[in-house]
């Protein structure tokens, strides 16, 4: 749904009427969505400590704009025009969640940075997870190298 405003109130943003309203940097619009209140369960429940304990693990500036960088280098790319990654923390959450895939005993609800550090893991920096095939390859992923 697009919005429209006569009074160009670009950077609207709120709740009103049952709609929930943002503006999008990278789209350059307004967008609108149904304000919808999920109903708790344990999915939700355990979606949230998983969101908790990635948050615990503390990660570097230089990871942080590595994630960035990615994200805009993914977006850019011409095949990728049906899939968009809004943000890096996006990026770091679909990194995590196939890295949970590939390693089943891997718990995201409990891994430290310790255990991430001790077993190597490819999700240590951007261009191993793109190697191990975590996150889909792009040109220029190659450079990005700092650490967790």
């Amino acid at each position: 749904m697009k919005a429209r405003f006569k009074n160009m109130l670009l950077g609207y943003t709120g709740t009103c009427d049952g709609l929930v309203y943002y503006f999008n940097r990278r789209l350059n619009r307004v967008i609108v969505r149904l304000h919808v209140k999920p109903r708790t369960s344990e999915n939700n429940r355990r979606f949230g400590r998983i969101a908790t304990n990635l948050k615990r693990l503390n990660l570097s500036d230089g990871y942080r704009q590595d994630l960035r960088i990615y994200t805009d280098l993914f977006n850019s790319h011409m095949a990728n025009q049906d899939i968009t990654l809004q943000s890096w923390y996006n990026t770091f959450s679909k990194l995590m969640w196939n890295l949970a895939k590939l390693y089943p005993g891997l718990d995201l609800e409990f891994v430290t940075r310790a255990q991430i550090e001790a077993g190597d893991l490819p999700c240590r920096s951007v261009k191993r997870a793109v190697e191990a095939g975590l996150l889909p390859p792009v040109n220029g992923s190659e450079l990005l190298d700092k650490l967790m």
